[in-house]
């Protein structure tokens, strides 16, 4: 029976776009209806006068909509024995994918993209159900004192401290404080991880067909003991005497042994040229004979027609088996690895870090009033970390609280896969394995992307400026075919506003060194050395006001900095000397100390509060956006002319230009015209 049998395409997209559907009757998957058509409209969501409504478009090929509703029809006789009737209507059905977790804390549902699409007869789309799915129930963002109960362990994703392993100290009703454990190196130590990886030396690869042209073997011949070479024995028993090196249709190589050019074509490395040398001195009647059979599966005899056969395939398998020929292992184009060499000198570069650590270097820093998008708890990178990307080298850090490697453990990504990661830890672990003899025993393992946080190129920074900054996507000349979204430089392609629970709406971008003195307002973040100690005392400002443009009072000139201001920019990378005053962002190494001002601050600088307790670490990273205020130009910019002139001469000379660059001589069409009075005036320092 069709319950929709007589209405029209018009109706029924009114009832059902936007709305939930499910489809497959009669198992049933929930869906997102997005449009329905008939053979001549298709009726979806569109935008008019600024406004959601149906709109309707003509169908651009008919006869396809036509074809594919008989499919769905003859599919469900022949194959399901239900009789549709005809089919004048079909419904464009988005399958559900699962729940996605917003920055508010709620999970809400998230469908398929278009490409995934499914068309289904409206007769067959099913609008309720008795009994709803548990698993995919949206669920309302929890209060933070039940989401972080004080002294549950999270990740900071602060700018400063990025990765550091905090505990919950207290909760308000739209922050939390959060005291964080750290060693003042930490960041040091993962630049030279990443500068050894660096330089080690590449292995050189050559295209096959040198290769071959090189060990004087014919291309086919070529191709054919590079990969797998089956042959029958007289028992009718199958013997693969081939080198299995690449695998051209199941997209799969030997590590350290063959890869996919940039051409496509096959390169081997010098370690494989040697194999194959080797094997063609061990058996050269067998590679004399590689172009006389084209056959799939040759014949034992008819290679080697004199003698036993049989024992001389056995003697082969036996050569290839003791060169660990079965032992290498194939995997995809798109996985990349360290050698072993590479791999020891970074775990003896760990050692030399932990050994000259102990526990009284461990530094504390109580931060307040961050946001629920500043940490990150270990059961939500799930939904958070999805689209995470590496690179070899990479540090990372550990940051599920469930498996076998242990929570906020560091280590060094040795390989890429698929799916996966290779990583060297830090220290060993009782379910720690060798990663194929690459790293010593119980120090790797094979983990998850979204299970280790990329501590050197940071993609979830939790960022002040409200204004997000498009991502730009560097995937397009990965090297690794977008495995893992590395660019081919090594540098991965960093996703601001990814769809599975990054930092929507804040950007990568650095927090304005003007707002960097603490202290400044209820929204503001503020760390002191003792966490013990109480915390300061509530000033002007704060992330409310910032929000709704409303401008901070105006402070009195800020004094010059005590001992314990000099000895916090000495801790944050500073020498000390007194601050630069200037009103640029500039670089922190081009100063003494950090500057004082971003840019954005109404007075060019933001000084911190003399009455608070003193801050003896970290300077304060107040997660409150910095409001804007329009700065008078410099004075090359104020008077630019009046425009594009013509000129006056029109010769053909030497002169002859479209005029000046804006703001000077007006455009002419020949020698350069009487100056403008306009003209910018240009101050020499």
């Amino acid at each position: 029976m069709n319950k929709h049998e007589g209405k029209k395409t018009e109706e029924l997209a009114e009832q059902l776009v936007g709305k939930r559907v499910f489809l497959n009757w009669p198992f049933l998957q929930e869906g997102l209806c997005v449009a329905v058509s008939d053979q001549h409209f298709i009726h979806e969501e569109g935008l008019v006068a600024g406004e959601t409504r149906i709109v309707t478009k003509p169908q651009t090929m008919p006869d396809t909509w036509r074809r594919k509703a008989d499919k769905i029809e003859h599919i469900y006789s022949k194959r399901f024995a239900v009789l549709t009737g005809d089919i004048d209507a079909l419904v464009h059905v988005r399958p559900l994918r699962g729940l996605k977790r917003l920055d508010t804390g709620a999970f809400v549902k998230d469908y398929e993209d278009a490409d995934k699409e499914i068309e289904q007869a409206v007769q067959l789309a099913v609008t309720e159900v008795f009994s709803e799915d548990q698993r995919f129930l949206e669920k309302e963002a929890p209060p933070l004192s039940e989401e972080f109960p004080d002294g549950s362990k999270v990740i900071f994703l602060g700018e400063h401290a990025y990765g550091v392993a905090a505990q919950v100290r207290e909760t308000s009703a739209t922050s939390l404080t959060v005291v964080l454990a750290f060693f003042p190196n930490e960041k040091a130590e993962n630049d030279q991880f990443i500068q050894l990886v660096r330089s080690r030396p590449l292995d050189r690869y050559i295209e096959a067909h040198l290769v071959s042209r090189m060990l004087g073997i014919s291309g086919l011949a070529f191709a054919r003991i590079t990969s797998s070479f089956m042959v029958i024995t007289k028992e009718g028993q199958k013997t693969n005497i081939g080198l299995s090196l690449k695998f051209e249709a199941k997209g799969m190589k030997v590590l350290g042994y063959t890869r996919k050019g940039r051409g496509r074509n096959w390169e081997f490395s010098e370690k494989a040229i040697q194999l194959i040398r080797e094997y063609k001195q061990f058996a050269p009647d067998f590679f004399h004979r590689l172009d006389q059979r084209r056959d799939d599966v040759t014949m034992a005899q008819d290679l080697f027609p004199s003698g036993d056969s049989d024992a001389r395939v056995k003697e082969i398998r036996n050569w290839l088996h003791d060169k660990g020929i079965p032992d290498l292992e194939p995997t995809s184009l798109l996985s990349e690895q360290l050698d072993k060499d590479t791999v020891g000198k970074i775990e003896q570069l760990a050692n030399n870090f932990s050994s000259s650590k102990s526990a009284d270097m461990i530094k504390k820093a109580l931060v307040k009033g961050i946001p629920r998008q500043a940490v990150l708890k270990p059961s939500h990178t799930v939904y958070r970390l999805l689209h995470q990307t590496f690179a070899l080298g990479d540090r990372v850090t550990m940051v599920q609280d469930s498996g076998s490697v242990p929570l906020t453990v560091k280590g060094v990504v040795v390989g890429l896969n698929t799916t996966s990661i290779d990583v060297v830890w830090d220290v060993p672990f009782m379910s720690g394995t060798t990663l194929g003899s690459r790293c010593s025993q119980y120090r790797g393992s094979t983990v998850s992307f979204n299970s280790c946080l990329n501590l050197s190129h940071k993609q979830y920074v939790m960022s002040t400026n409200p204004i997000p900054v498009s991502p730009t996507n560097n995937n397009a000349n990965h090297a690794n075919g977008h495995a893992n979204g590395s660019t081919q430089n090594g540098m991965p392609f960093h996703p601001v506003n990814a769809p599975y629970g990054a930092i929507r709406g804040f950007s990568s971008m650095r927090p304005p060194r003007g707002a960097m003195r603490g202290g400044r307002g209820r929204g503001g973040v503020g760390i002191m050395q003792n966490p013990a100690r109480p915390a300061p005392p509530t000033l002007n400002g704060g992330y409310d006001q910032a929000v709704k443009g409303e401008l901070p009072a105006a402070e009195p000139a800020a004094a010059a900095p005590s001992h314990t201001d000099v000895l916090r920019d000495m801790l944050i990378g500073g020498s000390g000397a007194p601050r630069a005053r200037g009103r640029g962002r500039g670089f922190p190494g081009q100063h003494n100390g950090p500057v004082r001002g971003s840019g954005h601050h109404p007075n060019g600088s933001q000084s911190s509060a003399r009455g608070a307790p003193p801050v003896h670490l970290l300077p304060s990273v107040p997660f409150a956006p910095q409001s804007q205020q329009a700065q008078p130009a410099p004075a090359v910019f104020v008077d630019r002319g009046r425009g594009r002139g013509r000129g006056r001469g029109r010769g053909r000379g030497r002169d002859r230009g479209r005029g000046g660059f804006r703001g000077g001589a007006p455009r002419g069409r020949g020698g350069p015209g009487p100056a403008s009075q306009a003209g910018p005036q240009v101050q020499h320092a």
